[in-house]
C-alpha cells in the first residue's frame, strides 16, 4: 500500500481520478495540468519539474519516454493500454511500489503498469 516517500507526476493524458485514487492509497500525486502550463514539452518542462520535486512520471506518452537514459529521469510509469480504470492504474502502481525495496531503488527505472495490472 502507498507510502509518502513515493510521489507521482501525472502527465496531461492521465486523469484526475487517478490522482485521487493514488491519494486514497497514501501517495502524493500532482497533475501536470495543475503545476505546469497546458501543452508543455515532456523533455524541456515535465522531466525537469519531476526531477526537481523528486516525482515519478506517469504517462501514456510512452514513446516519448522509453528513449530516455536512466540518468534523465527519477523513474517513469508507462501506460500502453488506454482503457484502464483509475482503480486499475492505482493498483498497478501499488504492485510496482511493492516490488521495489525503496523509492531510491526505482530511480532511473521504467515500468509498464499494464504488466502489473491483474
Amino acid at each position: 500500500m502507498g507510502s509518502s516517500t513515493w510521489a507521482f507526476l501525472l502527465d496531461e493524458n492521465i486523469g484526475r481520478s487517478v490522482a485521487q485514487e493514488l491519494g486514497r492509497r497514501g501517495y502524493a500525486a500532482e497533475l501536470v495540468v495543475d503545476v505546469l502550463d497546458p501543452g508543455v514539452a515532456d523533455y524541456l518542462d515535465v522531466l525537469p519539474y519531476a526531477r526537481e520535486h523528486d516525482l515519478i512520471v506517469v504517462t501514456k506518452d510512452y514513446s516519448d519516454f522509453t528513449a530516455l537514459s536512466a540518468d534523465e529521469h527519477g523513474g517513469t510509469v508507462l501506460v500502453a493500454q488506454h482503457d484502464h480504470t483509475a482503480g486499475e492504474l492505482a493498483a498497478g502502481i501499488d504492485a510496482i511500489v511493492d516490488a521495489y525495496p525503496s523509492r531510491e531503488s526505482f530511480r532511473g527505472h521504467q515500468e509498464f503498469v499494464d504488466d502489473w495490472i491483474r
